[in-house]
């Protein structure tokens, strides 16, 4: 959300060092998806939740074209999160597993909210709204006693990593009503109570998230996700919370420990 595939540049050289072909990609709204700046944070009038799912397929397609007979993981973060809980919905035997990085859980009010952004989004697609500063000041609520607080405290403890998003003049674009209620239609389909019924419960699943991200209600929200699929069967779901950590776990300054462990539990998905 509000960011661009370059940010994981470092990531995919990580894994590819280590004998794993990456592919990412654009959000349809973000980076290089668009053709004017103009249009990032905004991402289509029909059905832009099914659009943001099916690119995602359409990418794992072609990566099983490009690299057949050999194991693909799926690896989503944040928004990418919510689109990659649908996907797998649908898809999930096109995955030896699922790496699932800076998620959440169920959201309170979220139909209250997600019928005033329906309302928004026939009236005023392309307005750039006031929810953007909610948004932040509500990521940011249990961080203002910080030394170096900002509007991207609640992002990450590395100051490193939180001035390059600042500095990014692809990141932190202001969502349209459109992109909110995209947002929350993908949140609402992929923390639905039974949200992984259509899944094997042999899938393989890992849980990603820094222990202060507020996506993921302070670890709460992605332990009831766990726990959930637990209950509901699954055999093999594991979970790494990092203390301290917040959202961008996947760039903090612990990033070696956290990249060597999920490429050790691909490893293990693999034999």
């Amino acid at each position: 959300m509000q960011e661009h595939s370059g940010r994981y540049a470092e990531i995919a050289e990580y894994f590819a060092s280590h004998g794993i072909a990456v592919l990412t990609y654009d959000h349809l709204g973000h980076g290089k998806s668009v053709k004017d700046k103009s249009e990032i944070g905004f991402f289509q009038l029909d059905q832009p939740d099914e659009r943001l799912i099916a690119d995602a397929e359409m990418m794992a397609d072609h990566l099983a074209k490009e690299y057949p007979d050999i194991p693909h993981f799926i690896l989503g973060h944040s928004m990418g999160s919510f689109i990659t809980r649908c996907l797998l919905q649908r898809a999930s035997s096109k995955f030896a597993g699922a790496i699932i990085t800076g998620t959440g859980g169920p959201l309170p009010g979220i139909d209250v909210l997600r019928g005033y952004l329906s309302l928004a989004n026939r009236i005023a697609p392309h307005h750039r709204t006031f929810l953007n500063s909610v948004f932040t000041k509500v990521n940011n609520k249990q961080f203002k006693k910080d030394k170096d607080f900002g509007d991207t405290s609640w992002l990450s403890i590395n100051p490193k990593n939180r001035r390059a998003f600042e500095q990014d003049e692809l990141c932190g674009i202001p969502f349209t009503h459109n992109a909110f209620y995209t947002l929350f239609t993908v949140y609402k389909r992929a923390t639905s109570r039974n949200w992984a019924s259509s899944i094997s419960p042999s899938f393989p699943f890992l849980f990603v998230s820094g222990q202060n991200d507020p996506i993921g209600d302070f670890s709460k929200g992605v332990m009831l996700t766990v726990n959930n699929l637990k209950a509901d069967g699954f055999q093999d779901v594991d979970a790494k919370i990092y203390p301290e950590m917040r959202h961008e776990i996947l760039n903090e300054e612990i990033r070696e420990q956290v990249l060597s462990e999920i490429y050790d539990w691909m490893l293990k998905h693999c034999q």
